[in-house]
């Protein structure tokens, strides 16, 4: 994460949160899909519904690790003619980006809250043995993409603010990772694992 933003200093920390809940999330989903395999090829029963479930887990647990990977810059840019430009240019293009992505996290929150408003509606379920009512998982779902929206939409404002008065501190905060910041993520990562493989017994 860029340390240097206040902004993503702040929102990190719950966007991390939502990140983590969506890997233990899938590595608890791992374990059951391990034993349904185990117990279909050996056993001959299935849980039932597993795919189902899996079909939900891939939806939300994505649109939980959307706000995490804006505030760490992991969303991929084609970038190759940015470090050409002009600084000007480069700072209106990074607020420009960060305005666009800002729109549509709004848009997309808003289509899914209508679809989950027409769940309720009709009390719509799955066509399914699980039967599930739908506005669990799409409840789950929207709220990944809410938080994401939000977050989306205060980095486009500070974006916004910075292009009015520092230009130059747009195209650092706002603009894609330098391959030294890259490597600077890379060494700590490996630094953090040789830690704590020094520290175990």
């Amino acid at each position: 994460m860029n340390d240097g933003n206040p902004l993503t200093r702040l929102l990190g920390p719950p966007a991390r949160v939502l990140a983590l809940a969506g890997g233990w999330w899938l590595l608890g989903f791992s374990f059951v899909t391990c034993f349904e395999i185990i117990a279909r090829k050996f056993f001959g029963f299935s849980l039932q519904g597993i795919d189902e479930v899996g079909g939900y887990t891939t939806a939300v647990v994505s649109s939980l690790a959307f706000a995490w990977a804006l505030v760490t810059k992991s969303h991929t840019r084609v970038d190759f003619l940015l470090a050409h430009m002009p600084e000007w240019l480069r700072a209106f293009l990074n607020a420009f980006a960060y305005a666009l992505l800002a729109g549509f996290a709004v848009f997309a929150s808003l289509r899914g809250w209508a679809v989950l408003e027409e769940t309720i509606e009709f009390d719509a379920h799955a066509i399914t043995p699980l039967g599930t009512p739908l506005w669990i998982p799409q409840s789950l779902w929207l709220a990944g993409i809410v938080v994401f929206a939000v977050i989306a939409v205060l980095l486009a404002l500070h974006a916004a603010w910075l292009l009015l008065t520092d230009r130059k501190h747009v195209n650092h905060l706002y603009g894609p990772m330098t391959l030294d910041e890259e490597v600077a993520i890379e060494a700590s990562a490996i630094a953090t694992r040789t830690a704590g493989k020094d520290l175990a017994p």
